[in-house]
């Protein structure tokens, strides 16, 4: 599906897969001999049953030439090698787990690459346990160029569907890390990428973002019904404060003109009282 997805794609051109016959199980059982007590996930080794090893390529046109842009790589057996986690070797001063962006109920003991062409880091199978026979699974981790390790996916299987997922473009673990892709990749990501699949790509990353005590860090979002509702009581509000300013207008108007009727009857009386007066008054 991912192939021909990419062929659909304005531009793309040579897409182009590479796959090999499977393993035996003499090989898988001598590869776990060597690196005791360790053992391949049951996902990846059938996984290499079928096919030993992976490979995709493609290319992209600028300006008229095919130049390769995107690429998706599963070691063989053979590449599976071990890879240094131990940081704090090279400097005894910062401890390990400084390096790992999740904490963890177990500190890693040993990881091994499963792609030897990711040129931005380093995409291994993290495993805890040193006991024989602990049947772990291990979690598949990224080391990106800083040396800190990233948190992927919880089995090979889930990897093996965000590589697809994300079609090879470079550098798209860096989705998963505090520092987020860059703007070049997320450029070639929304031209490429399916529309419904990028949608939180300028999203903060919750890893990155501590929560504060004592607070929930979810926000919660007002639903169209609630906003309805609220915008209708708002209005109500309004109009029955309309209405209340018009009667007090109204009680207003009329107290004034109570007042000035009262005052004009007051200085008819006197006038007229003043004009009695006169009329009756006794003359010398």
């Amino acid at each position: 599906a991912a192939v021909a997805y990419l062929r659909s794609k304005r531009g793309v051109r040579n897409v182009a897969t590479e796959t090999n016959t499977g393993v035996s199980e003499l090989e898988i059982a001598k590869w776990e001999d060597q690196n005791i007590p360790h053992e391949i996930p049951e996902d990846y080794k059938d996984f290499l049953r079928v096919s030993n090893g992976f490979r995709l390529k493609w290319d992209l046109l600028f300006h008229g030439e095919p130049v390769q842009l995107g690429g998706m790589c599963i070691n063989r057996l053979k590449d599976v090698q071990r890879v240094d986690i131990n940081i704090s070797a090279k400097d005894d001063r910062e401890p390990t787990d400084k390096y790992f962006t999740t904490k963890r109920d177990r500190m890693p003991v040993a990881a091994f690459t499963i792609d030897k062409h990711c040129k931005c880091g380093n995409v291994a199978l993290v495993y805890s346990k040193r006991e024989v026979g602990n049947k772990e699974i291990p979690e598949v981790w990224f080391q990106d160029l800083s040396g800190k390790w990233n948190f992927l996916s919880k089995s090979f299987i889930v990897y093996f569907r965000m590589m697809v997922a994300h079609l090879g473009l470079p550098n798209w673990q860096y989705r998963f890390t505090e520092f987020g892709m860059d703007p070049i990749s997320r450029q070639w990501f929304h031209l490429l990428a399916p529309e419904n699949f990028t949608f939180d790509l300028n999203a903060l990353n919750v890893r990155s973002a501590p929560k504060e005590k004592g607070r929930s860090a979810t926000k919660v979002t007002p639903t169209p019904t609630t906003s309805a509702a609220t915008s209708t009581q708002s209005l109500q509000k309004m109009k029955s404060g309309s209405k209340g300013d018009m009667k007090i207008g109204r009680m207003n108007r009329a107290s004034l003109s109570s007042v000035s009727a009262a005052g004009k009857d007051r200085a008819r009386r006197k006038k007229q009282n003043e004009l009695l007066k006169n009329a009756y008054r006794v003359r010398p």
